[in-house]
């Protein structure tokens, strides 16, 4: 190892006092020239680490560290401060304005060097020493940089630093290559190229670029197409080209077929020139807005065990490509409601962040292991791929995680924590982007991708506490929601869910809770302590229904209310309901009907005094239950259907069919069917079984023992003939005749058509004519 001699490279000890004088500019300068020759002196020697002598060292602008390949720079636990002046004019600023605070630099560069690596000291910006005196207008000032990467940098690192108080990032990469090609003349012509030979030949759907000559003086090997501007996408109908390479004097070598945007494409040996092929693309005058990238962007860097704080406008931007920024602390970073731990302005724009890949592009990028709060948005994902991963982030003033342009991204196995949004989408701008949300742990903080329609969402096994708005939107492709845990513990306010279906989820509030459910269909989940809604996102101009399949209640209601919506119908099939209220309203939406179906389902009561209520202030409302098993286990079960409001008349219909009560008390239960009758528009009881219960005396202005859907029954006296309409609707009606002594009579019968029978009998009679449907 190579320790820096500082008297030898005219490197002092030591940060001045403002106000600064020239002098301290200079002494500032002289140290970064020291350290950069120092540096190249260990690498021509031979040394494989530098470390720069315990001490604190005035830095300035512009000029700056260049770090230096297969080195390691060891600060030592030293501190490297830039000195700066927002109300005093630099010596090095060659500027002609008086708007000092505008100095611009960067401190330290990864400029083109592999295995290079800084490590063990404190960094500290421009910020820490600005005046805001002017704060409109400075306080928009993002310009200067702590760590930067760039042009083609790879397999290096920063780690064991602070690094902290720069006005642009803290630490930042930039997507730039040795070499660059953007806004240039493709000379597109319509036609494609021969696989064989490179000659052009002709098609109607393609477009081919002139020669494109490849830098020949460095050693490059590899080359991107990435975008242009600052969407970055490109215009590429597909985004991913035939590439063709020839020789100096154009004799062909070979074609990489389908190479994709975003991804290192090798270039052959011999190579001075190259052609591309676009697919589905017919206008050569197109600007397909790409950038060559010569020589690769940074790659493969690493940014760990760092602190990284009071960056003014963020902490981190991310870029390049297979970058990764793990084990850090990035705190208070782009602050927003905490500004007043240090008293400084915030930045002018909302775009603050930990970190942030906004403004730049890349491919699989990991962030990973982090600590990220105190900042306005947490992290900021953009073009091309992502890896987030086990980061705890909290304490965020707007969205923990939200993507930009992106083909997918992996959000796996992090904790968000008081975060206003915890994931956010925007518009992706690539076919058949995905998104996978998975093992991550939210607390507080809303989730919304109701705009989302360009991402393919995959959101499962997450756990979800006290998250007060969930909206996954109602299209059934572009988002999953399956096997989440949701629970509710201190939240005040009403939550809602809407999504067009969730699947084998866990949803329970640890005391009684009210819960808004706008989801079109839920199969195999869970619910506990929760008085469920269950609406529709479209509900206000449209009729919908809601079906559940497979789930289970406890302690809990299932809600159907019409309220200033149109009519809701709620099927509910093979699920089971402990202690559960099925209930079912309309309150002041006159014409409308809220309907529930029950099918195949289990129903115990342990500790609830009925199974079914209802709120209505005026029709209708209808629940249907059949081939369901219903066991009671209450000795206080009062009756089967409670009425909110007893006063109004006829607004309630209950069809039992077909299932089979229990009491399991030991003597048998005295059953009531409603608390007040004045509601009840019909109670149909057909081919029930009543165990250990004692049925009470029917009302016979509502009661009904058969389905009037397949039986009609009604009295007549028999005639010659006597014409009896069922509206059954079959042309195979079963008919039984009954005299009014309950025996059965045989008059002549002829079906009229799929409503009616004629009955011909001599005999004029009291009869019951019972009609049913096969």
């Amino acid at each position: 190892m190579y320790i820096i001699e500082l008297q030898r490279w005219n490197i002092t000890q030591g940060i001045p006092a403002k106000p600064y004088t020239d002098a301290d500019y200079r002494m500032a300068d002289s140290n970064i020239i020291g350290i950069n020759h120092a540096l190249e002196h260990a690498r021509t020697a031979g040394y494989s680490k530098a470390i720069l002598p315990k001490g604190e060292y005035a830095l300035c602008f512009p000029r700056v560290i260049k770090m230096v390949s297969n080195l390691t720079f060891d600060l030592n636990g030293s501190i490297l401060k830039v000195i700066y002046d927002s109300d005093r004019k630099s010596p090095f600023d060659t500027r002609t304005t008086t708007d000092y605070y505008n100095f611009k630099g960067n401190s330290i560069e990864f400029d083109n060097v592999h295995n290079s690596h800084l490590i063990g000291g404190t960094i500290i910006g421009d910020r820490d020493d600005r005046s805001f005196s002017n704060v409109a207008a400075e306080r928009k000032m993002e310009h200067t940089y702590g760590v930067v990467f760039n042009k083609s940098t790879k397999y290096s690192s920063i780690k064991n630093c602070v690094v902290r108080d720069y006005m642009g990032d803290n630490i930042t990469f930039s997507s730039s290559a040795v070499r660059e090609l953007a806004e240039f003349n493709l000379n597109l012509s319509q036609n494609n190229l021969d696989y064989a030979t490179g000659e052009a030949i002709s098609a109607a759907n393609t477009l081919t670029t002139g020669f494109i000559a490849i830098p020949q003086d460095t050693n490059i090997s590899t080359f991107l197409i990435t975008g242009a501007g600052y969407s970055r996408l490109t215009a590429l109908m597909t985004k991913e080209v035939d590439v063709f390479f020839f020789r100096a004097d154009n004799t062909f070598i070979g074609v990489l077929k389908k190479r994709r945007i975003y991804t290192d494409i090798s270039i052959p040996v011999g190579a001075a020139k190259m052609r591309m092929v676009f697919f589905n693309e017919t206008n050569p005058s197109k600007n397909m807005q790409i950038t060559l990238k010569f020589g690769s962007i940074p790659h493969h860097n690493l940014v760990e065990y760092n602190e990284v704080f009071n960056g003014h406008r963020g902490g981190i931007s991310l870029g390049g490509s297979y970058n990764i920024i793990q084990h850090n602390v990035i705190r208070d970073n782009g602050k927003g409601s905490n500004s007043f731990l240090d008293g400084k302005p915030i930045f002018s724009d909302p775009t603050r962040y930990g970190i942030n890949q906004e403004d730049s592009f890349g491919d699989n990028c990991v962030i990973r292991n982090n600590l990220i709060y105190g900042s306005n948005h947490g992290i900021l994902a953009g073009c091309y791929s992502i890896q987030i991963e086990n980061n705890h982030i909290y304490n965020i003033d707007s969205i923990g995680i939200n993507l930009y342009s992106l083909l997918f991204a992996n959000i796996r196995g992090n904790v968000l924590s008081n975060c206003t949004t915890n994931i956010g989408l925007m518009t992706s701008h690539f076919a058949n982007a995905y998104v996978n949300i998975s093992e991550n742990s939210f607390t507080g903080g809303n989730m919304s991708f109701f705009a989302n329609n360009t991402y393919q969402v995959t959101v499962t096994n997450n756990n979800f506490v006290d998250v007060p708005s969930m909206n996954l939107g109602i299209d059934p492709i572009k988002c999953v929601f399956k096997q989440n845990r949701i629970k509710y513990s201190t939240l005040t306010n009403t939550p809602f869910i809407t999504a067009y279906s969730i699947e084998d989820c866990i949803i329970e509030s640890s005391s009684p809770k009210e819960l808004v459910l706008r989801i079109y269909h839920q199969n195999g989940c869970t619910f506990k302590n929760l008085t469920i809604s269950l609406q529709t996102q479209n509900g206000t101009t449209q009729g919908e229904s809601v079906f559940i399949d497979n789930c289970e209640y406890l302690n809990s209601t299932v809600f159907n209310l019409i309220l200033a919506t149109k009519e809701r119908y709620v099927k509910i099939t093979r699920s089971i309901f402990t202690d559960t209220i099925i209930k079912a309203g309309n309150i002041n939406t006159a014409g409308k009907i809220a309907t529930i179906l029950l099918e195949d389902c289990q129903l115990k009561v342990i500790a609830n005094k009925y199974l079914f209520a209802t709120d209505l202030n005026q029709p209708k409302a209808l629940i249907e239950v059949r081939n369901c098993s219903i066991e009671i286990d209450n000795a206080d079960f009062s009756y089967l259907i409670h009425h909110d409001k007893p006063v109004v008349i006829k607004v309630f219909a209950i069809s039992l069919y077909k299932n089979n009560f229990v009491y399991k008390g030991e003597s048998p239960l005295k059953l009531n069917y409603y608390n007040h009758i004045k509601p009840m528009e019909i109670f149909i009881s057909a081919d029930n079984d009543f165990q250990n219960i004692l049925l009470p005396q029917p009302d016979p202005a509502i009661f009904l023992d058969y389905n009037p859907q397949t039986t009609f029954k009604t009295e007549v006296t028999l005639q010659e003939e006597t014409l009896v309409v069922h509206n059954l609707n079959t042309e195979y009606p079963f008919i039984l005749i009954f005299s009014d002594t309950k025996t059965m009579i045989q008059p002549l019968i002829k079906v009229v058509d799929s409503n009616s029978i004629l009955l011909q009998d001599s005999q004029p009679q009291k009869a019951q004519v019972v009609v049913t449907k096969i």
